[in-house]
């Protein structure tokens, strides 16, 4: 007689299966840093050069910040409930009432998330590629590919990410060395000038692209340790965070200012610019075909987000039944959401940073403080549980290199004062930054140097979880 739960491999259609582990930290982290950065690289950073000028590159550092207060926020409530995600959660603290309202919130701004993503893709497509092909069939074909994608489990688009992701990061980091021949290190400067209310503005902006990755809430029952969910985020979105610096300040570096403010898309023009050859002048195309990939990654995973948050409202996990229908109300919803490329970006610009602000704090404080109640009252209750954790602590060690004998906790506190370093390097170069021009370059410095280290941090962090998880 087969298994209950095996019926469906002979089946056209896979039902996903949930309720298992079924991406590990790796792919999680590289899930982050694409959310990050393909949100990031096709809009904003035009505002930013506009209202912060030189200065736009140390624009995200605020978002850093967030980023690592929702990883903490995940991992804690990983912690308290493992085995269900962000829909799940609110249900059982808050109730099915007050849970369903914090949900149909919370799917709100996902639908939002995907729209305007399909739109700038779209868009994108349509003002610089293919001038003659109508808008609403290039918003139709990415809707086919979730359809597609709508009949898995977000195991593939991880594994999909796994393979151009890395293509991503590595066509990022090589851009200075392909500029290097454009670079006009003077255009930067000077460093850390612009009055405090602009950097503030300019930070504030970049939130909206930073609670992008509350979308991995939906996917927190598919990693049942604490640790591995708050590290495998941090590590991702802040490498992400990095890449969005580096090019910013690559931009600055080589158009200046002032120019790029008045571009709809910098980096695409940025881009336009490298000449490595007189023969190789258009390596634009082949930057599009790695761009267009991982930014496709990061649409079919909130997509699935959306699935799976529309699923939890009837306490189901099997979203494939409602694939098809979800995938044409959001190709309707796009054609008719925007009416113009300056309407998208002003939107996504503007005014996602207040969607995030208006009600992500309120969700996690909410979660945080009747969740911790609920699960004391049950550890009261029930004395000898363990408070349905999952987290193993890592062992020490004692010998070797310096990285050997540092612990994960060590590693994670390192990271953050690192982060806090970063902080004062900023506040200080803007406070006297103006007065002496070689305070601002070593603030400047210091806080690439920093962002840089904060990034080897998290790394050892993941690093640090494997080697626990393979001595058990």
């Amino acid at each position: 007689m087969a298994h209950p739960g095996s019926w469906h491999i002979s089946r056209k259609v896979v039902f996903p299966i949930d309720n298992k582990q079924v991406i590990n930290q790796r792919q999680l982290s590289w899930l982050a840093s694409s959310i990050v950065t393909s949100g990031g690289i096709l809009t904003l950073q035009n505002e930013l050069i506009r209202i912060n000028q030189m200065d736009a590159w140390f624009s995200y550092l605020i978002s850093i910040l967030y980023v690592f207060l929702i990883a903490g926020f995940f991992g804690y409530m990983v912690k308290l409930y493992p085995d269900k995600n962000i829909f799940e959660m609110s249900k059982e603290i808050l109730g099915p009432w007050v849970g369903t309202i914090i949900n149909l919130l919370i799917l709100f701004h996902f639908w939002q998330i995907v729209v305007r993503d399909i739109s700038s893709v779209s868009r994108f497509s349509s003002t610089l590629l293919l001038h003659t092909t109508p808008l609403e069939i290039l918003i139709l074909l990415t809707c086919v590919l979730l359809i597609y994608f709508g009949k898995t489990s977000v195991e593939v688009i991880a594994r999909v990410n796994d393979l151009f992701y890395p293509l991503f990061v590595v066509t990022m980091m090589i851009m200075p060395l392909l500029l290097s021949n454009e670079f006009y290190l003077r255009l930067t400067t000077p460093l850390l000038t612009m009055p405090l209310q602009n950097w503030t503005a300019s930070s504030i902006l970049t939130l909206g692209s930073a609670g992008d990755i509350f979308i991995l809430g939906a996917f927190l029952h598919m990693l049942s340790n604490a640790n591995h969910v708050r590290s495998a985020i941090r590590h991702g979105s802040l490498l992400g965070f990095f890449l969005l610096t580096l090019i910013l300040f690559v931009i600055i570096a080589v158009l200046g200012p002032k120019m790029p403010a008045s571009f709809s898309y910098p980096t695409y023009n940025l881009v336009q610019t490298i000449h490595v050859t007189d023969f190789l002048d258009r390596l634009d195309l082949v930057m599009l075909m790695i761009w267009y990939p991982t930014v496709t990654c990061k649409i079919i995973t909130i997509y699935l987000a959306l699935l799976l948050g529309i699923s939890s409202l009837f306490n189901e996990r099997n979203y494939p039944m409602i694939n098809k229908p979800i995938a044409l109300l959001l190709a309707l919803s796009t054609c008719l959401s925007f009416k113009s490329t300056t309407e998208l970006l002003s939107f996504s610009n503007f005014s996602s940073p207040v969607i995030v602000l208006a009600y992500q704090p309120f969700i996690m404080v909410l979660l945080v403080v009747f969740g911790y109640r609920k699960k004391q009252k049950y550890t009261n209750n029930f004395p000898n549980s363990d408070g349905g954790t999952h987290v193993k602590k890592d062992p020490k060690q004692n010998s070797g290199k310096l990285s050997q004998r540092m612990t994960y906790t060590q590693w994670l506190w390192g990271g953050n004062l690192i982060l806090v370093i970063c902080v004062a390097f900023v506040l200080i170069g803007l406070m006297l930054g103006e007065k002496s021009a070689m305070i601002g370059t070593i603030c400047a410095v210091g806080f690439g140097s920093c962002l840089l280290l904060a990034n080897l941090t998290t790394y050892m962090e993941l690093t640090k979880l494997k080697q626990a998880e393979n001595s058990n």
